[in-house]
């Protein structure tokens, strides 16, 4: 067999890990060698999706978010998917959040803020709506702009924004923007074929479906990390029915 390992199952490796491993080292180390997954969307619809919740997580909210919001939505447009009402609420309140967090405390909102509102209402987003084409342009998000535009000469309606904790809504319809399309998406494939080929084994998958969280869950109770040995189990399975040489994996030639 080819040293480069065949491109569809770097994607079923890639899509798999940084769905359910815990290990966030491993998944960025296995992204830098593999090779370059062109004409495969799902895996880089995963992989942005998996880079919003590594901010988010962080607790960060930047505009690197709405430009991966904006590959999601082509990607989702260029395979005819369904573009959910989260993401464009999502979307807006990113854009809000990265605008109006210049307000507070600035006394001149010609500077930073005004910044802001053209680099990202004036130029990106009406750049959307010029386009015609993006499913992320909404009524609220026409609405949101007539109000940041208003605030730059508007004290009273600037001090309004500044009472809205942009943060906090943006955290949160992110969050329930990534359990929607991870629900959409369905299981990964290896994910899929090993739950199968564990259920045909064991006569069912359902403990071992309980034994971790899938990436985009937000808990309030921290649980146990079973994720690596859970990837290894499956591994293993893969192996035995599906066997490709592992040193590849890692392999830098």
């Amino acid at each position: 067999m080819d040293r480069e390992m065949d491109r569809e199952i770097c994607g079923w490796i890639i899509e798999f890990l940084v769905r359910e491993s815990t290990d966030e080292m491993l998944v960025k180390k296995l992204i830098q060698v593999f090779p370059p997954l062109n004409g495969r969307p799902r895996v880089k619809k995963t992989l942005l999706l998996h880079s919003i919740r590594t901010e988010i997580l962080a607790g960060n909210v930047s505009e690197r978010i709405l430009d991966h919001l904006e590959r999601i939505e082509r990607i989702d447009r260029s395979q005819r998917l369904r573009i959910p009402d989260s993401m464009r609420q999502a979307y807006c309140a990113v854009a809000l959040e990265c605008t109006a967090k210049y307000l507070p405390g600035s006394c001149d909102r010609n500077g930073k803020y005004l910044d802001a509102v053209k680099r990202i209402w004036r130029s990106r987003i009406e750049n959307l709506e010029k386009s015609k084409a993006s499913k992320l342009v909404s009524e609220r998000l026409r609405s949101r702009r007539r109000q940041v535009e208003a605030a730059v000469e508007d004290e009273e309606l600037a001090n309004v924004l500044i009472t809205i904790n942009t943060l906090n809504d943006a955290m949160l319809t992110l969050r329930i923007y990534l359990r929607e399309a991870l629900a959409l998406m369905g299981p990964s494939f290896l994910k899929s074929q090993c739950d199968s080929i564990l259920e045909r084994e064991n006569g069912s998958v359902s403990q071992a479906s309980l034994c971790r969280k899938p990436f985009y869950a937000f808990p309030a109770v921290e649980v146990p990390p079973v994720g690596v040995i859970k990837v290894e189990k499956w591994r293993r399975v893969l192996h035995r029915h599906h066997p490709f040489p592992q040193q590849d994996l890692l392999d830098d030639n």
